[in-house]
């Protein structure tokens, strides 16, 4: 059973690239209105009380399920790739408040949406890109594959270094995102994962605010990762945690998994927060290779994520400069 949200909400525009098995949706802004009146309704609406209220969207498999893979949605492995992180733009008052390292604190934060008169959280890391604007996180934390609904149009906004309720460098709300088909299609979790450009805030793009992580895509399995989210069982979601060690090969291999699993305690919310490999100790930044993405009921303390192959490359290729 996937333990899955029933929701309600307005569809957005969405835009279908069957040849390459995208789905891109946008985030439906009023004419009316600018995009910094926009960014600033949704910055008003997330109160402080809002902020502790939200619950972690929670992705437990327990039953041995068959569903039909398509082939565009097989694994695909290929040679080894990367695309290194950075460091904030220097930038006056808002690059010193950046320690010179533990990058990891402030790139990595959480996301925020409201379903009906709910709201849930995930967890994200901001990437290298060449818009400057980009995240990664999972896919279930922006597309519900039981209801074929988006979040995108509820709401939907970025914290970077969220720390005991502070949005310590701003809120930055969505204005584009994409996944692969096989995730809408088929929710097919070698592939939850989504990339989301945000909009800027007050003129300068994330990236250039707090740094990036980079990409490794076909890295080496069974490698010393880090794993940070902010799950609501650890101090009620408030604090940025880790888990570190080998992975290794995920319990749950049903409908072609091939993703990996990672000894971990952190449970819901932490859904979209990077694992890390070959982290610069002096600067913590390192390489996203999967996401949290999945806990199996009867497996205690594991946490699964997808391998990033050449399929989870090409969706990074085709989000860099959204």
């Amino acid at each position: 059973m996937i333990v899955q949200i029933v929701i309600v909400c307005l569809l957005p525009a969405v835009l279908l690239a069957q040849t390459t098995g995208i789905v891109i949706a946008d985030v439906l802004r009023p004419k009316s209105i600018s995009s910094e009146e926009f960014n600033q309704r949704i910055s008003d609406f997330w109160t402080a009380d809002k902020l502790k209220q939200a619950k972690p969207l929670d992705i437990a498999l327990s039953k041995l399920t068959s569903k039909s893979v398509s082939e565009t949605s097989k694994v695909l492995s290929g040679p080894e790739s990367t695309v290194p992180g950075s460091a904030p733009v220097n930038s006056g008052l808002t690059s010193k408040i950046i320690a010179t390292n533990g990058r990891q604190i402030s790139t990595t934060g959480r996301v925020f949406w409201q379903v009906g008169t709910d709201y849930y959280s995930c967890s994200a890391a901001v990437v290298t890109s060449n818009s400057s604007d980009l995240i990664s996180t999972a896919g279930h934390c922006v597309y519900d594959t039981t209801t074929k609904t988006w979040y995108n149009n509820n709401n939907w906004v970025f914290l970077p270094g969220y720390s005991n309720g502070n949005a310590t460098y701003g809120k930055w709300s969505m204005r584009r995102v994409i996944v692969l088909q096989a995730w809408t299609s088929s929710s097919d979790f070698n592939y939850d994962v989504a990339f989301v450009a945000l909009s800027t805030l007050n003129g300068q793009h994330i990236q250039s605010k707090v740094g990036s992580q980079g990409l490794g895509f076909n890295y080496p399995r069974s490698a010393y990762i880090y794993s940070f989210g902010y799950p609501i069982n650890i101090n009620s979601g408030l604090t940025l945690q880790k888990c570190e060690g080998y992975t290794s090969k995920s319990q749950w291999t049903q409908n072609g998994y091939v993703g990996q699993g990672l000894s971990c305690n952190m449970g819901g919310g932490c859904s979209g927060g990077p694992w890390l490999q070959n982290v610069v100790d002096t600067t913590g930044i390192g390489y996203v290779t999967s996401v949290n993405s999945f806990s199996i009921s009867n497996v205690l303390n594991v946490i699964n994520g997808p391998y990033f192959d050449s399929n989870t490359k090409y969706l990074y290729q085709s989000a860099t400069s959204m």
